[in-house]
């Protein structure tokens, strides 16, 4: 910025001056910012039209079908047994239901859970704690989805446990305050119900030690269907060879399509190292070949490590070579600071100050350096450990592919069986289930007094309508266009009643003109809007020499003003007024709203800026009309067709205008809006291009007058110099 030299010598105001000087040109660039403005908040004001009239449009999307004007609703006799929703396509008329049972789901009650220690159980409470007295155990949670297995071992914890079956596909929590159990299928009806059964005696003993052994389940028939898959003479069945052959079908067709899963992910995970070795290469091409992740993360973050602290075993944090470096010298850093802001407090010498300005530098420079040496190392460490993690993903998926290779094989046609390998582990397992289970049918009557569960099975919701049975595994049913929802058993019949929806097509409508005349009052009342003569955008200036309130006053002139006459509203205004007008043609005659009782108030009776909006003669919310014989709703009810064409043509024209107003104008508007967008954007743009150059002018100007003051100045310096000069020549003082 130039040092200008001010009136010293001529005792001139010269700020003042060249500010009058260059005021016409000031004025121009000030007039602009004020347009600038004005059209900023005119684009503003025009976006929040924009969003209220696209929405009208997308509303009217609806109205225009005329399914949306076959409304049904269905009373029910019992609404506490029976609820119904109806669409259009429900019949008119009386039905009768019966509510025989409700969907449920699975639920299983544990018994009250006890230590042996006679202590509280908690969610770390093990499997020993409660009386497990084996080492380990097998159960299967059986649902519809098929069999899960859980193995557990005396240390097993309620906790880990309950997170077991929660996997396995079911509800499971422990309640601590009543030291239970519950249990529950994730669904309602019989094809999510559940079981839980022992593989072997070890498994009955840990439901038994958890209060989730019942009767229920022993008594379901899994034990007794495995235990009959061999005759007294231990001979296979038939049932159960198919069984084995079931069982080798499945697992061959998940062994095969698990490796085929990991094999594609290894390709993945090669074809990324590759990018990342290429970009690491590239990203540090001096790097020594021999670093690896693990030496990287050690000198950047150190590890942990046990110290004995005062007597005490503590885990301490040992730092990274770089770690300790970056630390060592922030510190340095942080401390040279210090220094030097304590000397400049104390009042020390220039040279002292100097000498430890110069530290602070070369404090900051190895601050820098160190970090940049850190930042280089964590950059490598991250190339080179996502290399190593892929790899070892790589060969944990490797090994678990040649774990499952020997157990399927493919031929040619592409078919997947099992190997004699897999038929051996299946045979192996199913001998072992079935022996344990004839086991424990054999001793049913120990393991039910061993039994603490309460379990209730889940069931299908059943119910009779027009004397025809119907079943879901839900308390809902879809038919013929009603939805039933099942509350309640019923001792004697529920009556439906399926009519039109009068009221629901009423309020669809009336929910039209709402909207309608929210938007046509604001656009008229908009384009109405008094003059703003005279009232321009503040400047921040002008804003300093009003109170808020005038300020915000004088702004709400000028924007309510900004739409006032505008073309483009009064364009999308007239066009929707002109639909209202026209009607519609419905069966050979032009039909107009007034022929449903809806109108106008007419232009003496209407308030200012709402003479376009309409009235629905007996309209109970509206007092202007609601003493008028109520038309639609009796036409709705007398004639829905009639009143379905005549809406859906005139919510379609409406619907056709609109889009046709919106729809984009090359270098002018964007789709989907119903103003000149791209217009304003550019005029906006040249607005900041033109006060740029006025801004140039203004100091330029400035800078000239400035320029010849400051000459004036210096010349009445020189003149004043000889004058002083003179005056001692001669004497004077």
């Amino acid at each position: 910025m130039p040092i200008r030299i001010t009136g010293m010598y001529s005792g001139l105001d010269t700020e003042s001056i060249i500010s009058e000087l260059a005021s016409a040109q000031s004025y121009k660039k000030t007039k602009l910012v004020k347009e600038q403005k004005r059209l900023s908040w005119k684009q503003d004001a025009w976006k929040s039209l924009n969003t209220k009239l696209y929405s009208f449009y997308q509303k009217l999307d609806d109205l225009r079908l005329q399914s949306s004007y076959m409304k049904k609703k269905t009373i029910s006799s019992n609404p506490n047994a029976v609820s119904v929703v109806s669409n259009g396509n429900a019949v008119e008329g009386i039905q009768s239901i019966s509510v025989t049972d409700l969907a449920r789901s699975g639920y299983l009650t544990g018994g009250e859970l006890r230590t042996t220690s006679g202590a509280k159980a908690t969610g770390s409470t093990t499997l020993e704690q409660l009386g497990f007295t084996g080492t380990d155990g097998s159960i299967s949670v059986n649902t519809g989805n098929g069999t899960v297995k859980i193995d557990v071992t005396k240390d097993t914890t309620i906790d880990q446990f309950v997170k077991q079956l929660s996997n396995a596909g079911i509800n499971a929590n422990f309640d601590a305050n009543y030291q239970r159990i519950y249990v529950s299928s994730k669904e309602t009806g019989k094809l999510a119900n559940f079981t839980l059964t022992g593989n072997d005696a070890a498994g009955m003993n840990v439901l038994a030690s958890l209060g989730l052994l019942s009767k229920e389940d022993i008594n379901s028939g899994v034990y007794d269907t495995w235990a009959a898959y061999k005759d007294a003479a231990g001979n296979r069945t038939a049932a159960y060879e198919q069984v084995i052959d079931n069982e080798i079908a499945k697992r061959a067709a998940a062994y095969k399509a698990e490796n085929d899963k990991l094999t594609a992910a290894n390709e993945t995970l090669k074809k990324k190292n590759e990018e990342a070795k290429a970009a690491y290469e590239k990203d540090y091409p001096n790097a020594d070949p021999a670093e690896t992740a693990s030496v990287l993360k050690e000198s950047l973050y150190g590890h942990d490590e046990d110290q004995v602290v005062g007597g005490e075993t503590k885990k301490v944090h040992v730092e990274g070579t770089l770690e300790k470096k970056v630390n060592d010298a922030k510190k340095a850093l942080e401390e040279a600071q210090k220094h030097l802001k304590d000397l400049k407090n104390s009042g020390a010498s220039a040279a002292d100050i100097e000498a430890a300005e110069k530290a602070v530098t070369e404090k900051s420079q190895a601050s820098s350096e160190a970090q940049s040496e850190f930042n280089t190392a964590k950059g490598k460490y991250s190339y080179l450990n996502t290399i190593e993690e892929n790899n070892k993903t790589i060969a944990k998926n490797e090994a678990k592919i040649n774990q499952n290779a020997p157990k399927f094989s493919v031929d040619g046609d592409g078919k997947v069986t099992g190997t004699a390998a897999l038929r051996t582990e299946v045979e192996t397992e199913f001998d072992k289930k079935v022996d344990e289970s004839k086991a424990i049918v054999a001793n049913k009557a120990t393991y039910e007094a061993m039994a603490k569960g309460t379990k209730i099975d889940g069931t299908d919701a059943t119910i009779t309508l027009n004397g025809v049975d119907y079943t879901s595994k839900s308390n809902s049913f879809s038919i013929n266009g009603m939805t039933i929802t099942a509350l309640d058993k019923t001792t004697s019949p529920v009556t439906l009643s399926t009519t039109t929806d009068t009221d629901g097509i009423y309020d669809m409508i009336k929910g039209l003109f709402t909207e309608y005349n929210k938007l046509i009052n604001e656009m008229d009342a908009l384009y109405n809007a008094d003059a703003a003569k005279g009232y321009d955008p503040l400047t921040s200036e002008e804003k300093k020499e009003l109170t808020d309130d005038e300020v915000e006053e004088w702004e709400k002139k000028v924007k309510d003003s900004l739409l006032r006459r505008d073309s483009s509203l009064n364009s999308v205004a007239s066009v929707m007024k002109e639909v209202m007008l026209q009607g519609a043609e419905v069966g050979g005659k032009t039909l107009y709203l007034s022929d449903f009782g809806i109108n106008t108030l007419g232009y003496f009776n209407a308030a200012d800026n709402e003479k376009n909006a309409y009235h629905i003669d007996g309209d109970k919310d509206d007092t202007s009309v609601s003493g008028n014989k109520d038309k639609l709703k009796t036409m709705i009810a007398s004639d829905p067709n009639t009143v379905m064409n005549f809406f859906t043509k005139l919510t379609n024209n409406m619907h056709d205008k609109l889009q046709e107003k919106m729809a984009a104008v090359k270098d002018t508007s964007s789709a989907l809006t119903f103003y000149n967008d791209k217009l304003m954007k550019k005029e906006y743009d040249e607005y900041t291009t033109k006060i740029k150059k006025q801004e140039d002018k203004v100091n330029a100007l400035m800078d000239k007058w400035y320029a010849k003051f400051s000459a004036m100045e210096t010349a009445m310096a020189k003149l004043q110099s000889k004058n002083n000069a003179l005056s001692g020549l001669l004497g004077g003082g």
